[in-house]
Formats: structure tokens, C-alpha cells, sequence
């Protein structure tokens, strides 16, 4: 817990997740894609629009080559409290662990993944950053299987390393409150 003069309470959560090599890395990657990326993931549309506990909320991992956090950040609506916020993300992640995902939001979280890396893809330099990112991994042709990762991804799957991931001995809470 941390106090300071900033203007709204805010939640951040942290659990560690595997490396970019790793075999849940592609799952990990799709669960920040439902959980809270954009205004249309689970956690804004339940968190913000629905229970307005958070006026903004994010799901967003710092994979990279080596091993990583999957972070969940939110600014809390004045006059909720970090207790009450804190236990909604809670109750979420508990859902994603016992119900899983629909095969709609595996097929949106694909979707928009496969977007991104297209436009990305439409340019020279981007496109040359790829290449040699994939081959600091160790083979630049990597990147032409990089959509059989997603797609190999089930809701079985993704299902499993929501419950390796969101395990509560892997995770840390930070509270960061204004001061009175």
C-alpha cells in the first residue's frame, strides 16, 4: 500500500507469466486481449460501464524474451474503495478460471491479435524489426508460424493457464491511495 498526492485511488495486480518461447505465452498474450483490452473486454464492460467501480482499467502482460507480469491497472471511481475494486477484479478472474471463455471471444481476442500484426506488418521498417526480433529468438522464420500459435490456443487451453496464472500465491497487489 502506497499513499500519495495523486487525484484518484488506483488498483494494480501483478502475477507472473512465462516467457515469449514459453508454450502459454500465445494464451496469456489472447487472455489480456479479453480480460481488458478495450472498451469492449470483460473488465470494462463489467468494472467500468456496468459497476462503475473504475473509471479506466487495463489488462496488459510485459512478456518478452524472458519470463514476464500479466498486470491488471485501474483508476477507482471516487467514492468506491480499493477493497470493493480489488474484490470485482477478484470475482472476474474467478469466473475466467471456472467458466472459461466463449468461442466468440477466443475468435474476437484471434481477430484483433491478427489485425494488429497485419497493419503492423504493412510496413518496411515494422516489418524488419519483426524479422530481426524473431531472429534474436533464434530462427527468423518463427514469424511465419506465429498464427498457428493463436490459433492452436482452445478455450480448454486458455482455460488451464488463466488457473496457472491467476493462482493467488502468484500474484501481488499494490494499493496505491491518496492522500486525505
Amino acid at each position: 500500500e502506497v499513499h500519495a498526492d495523486v487525484p484518484l485511488d488506483a488498483l494494480y495486480k501483478a502475477w507472473h507469466m512465462g516467457a515469449r518461447l514459453g508454450a502459454d505465452y500465445y494464451a496469456a498474450d489472447l487472455i489480456t486481449e479479453i480480460m481488458g483490452s478495450g472498451m469492449s473486454s470483460r473488465l470494462y464492460r463489467c468494472l467500468v460501464k456496468e459497476q462503475h467501480l473504475f473509471s479506466s482499467i487495463s489488462c496488459y502482460h510485459t512478456g518478452s524474451l524472458d519470463t514476464g507480469l500479466l498486470v491488471i491497472e485501474g483508476k477507482v471511481t471516487e467514492g468506491r474503495t480499493l477493497e470493493e475494486a480489488n474484490a470485482a477484479v477478484e470475482a472476474e478472474l474467478a469466473a475466467l478460471v471456472k467458466d472459461g471463455v466463449t468461442e466468440a471471444e477466443l475468435d474476437k481476442a484471434r481477430n484483433k491479435i491478427e489485425a494488429m500484426i497485419a497493419f503492423e506488418d504493412m510496413s518496411l521498417l515494422n516489418r524488419a524489426n519483426n524479422l530481426a526480433f524473431y531472429e534474436l529468438m533464434g530462427d527468423a522464420g518463427l514469424i511465419n508460424a506465429e498464427w498457428d500459435k493463436y490459433y492452436a490456443v482452445t478455450r480448454d487451453g486458455l482455460q488451464k493457464v488463466a488457473a496457472t496464472i491467476f493462482d493467488p500465491a502468484n500474484s501481488n497487489t499494490l494499493y496505491y491511495r491518496k492522500k486525505a
